[in-house]
């Protein structure tokens, strides 16, 4: 459907029907190996994203333990590099190096 309702995607709604028909995925990352990280994490999470449904990245974070701060944010949606890149990458920089709270 999203193909077909941008124009620009033209010719490919057939392979991104092909591509959402596809059931046989694998994993995408390896949950143990996520799991209560030893490397500070920094992340945005755009409280109405468009794109991510807010729960899975709240259980990423969850999974990702102690070391893992989030920056929920409704100021941006999923662009928010795009929007304002300086400032979300000064934000979550700061984060991993905890200088902000």
């Amino acid at each position: 459907w999203f193909a077909a309702d941008l124009a620009r995607l033209g010719g490919l709604q057939e392979a991104a029907e092909l591509l959402a028909a596809k059931s046989d995925w694998p994993r995408l990352y390896d949950r143990e190996r996520l799991r209560n990280t030893k490397v500070p994490v920094a992340a945005a999470m755009y409280y109405d994203d468009m794109y991510v449904e807010r729960r899975f990245s709240e259980e990423t974070a969850e999974l990702l333990g102690p070391r893992c701060r989030v920056w929920v944010t409704n100021e941006f949606q999923h662009s928010g590099i795009r929007d304002d890149g300086r400032r979300v990458l000064d934000t979550l920089i700061r984060m991993a190096r905890d200088e902000v709270g």
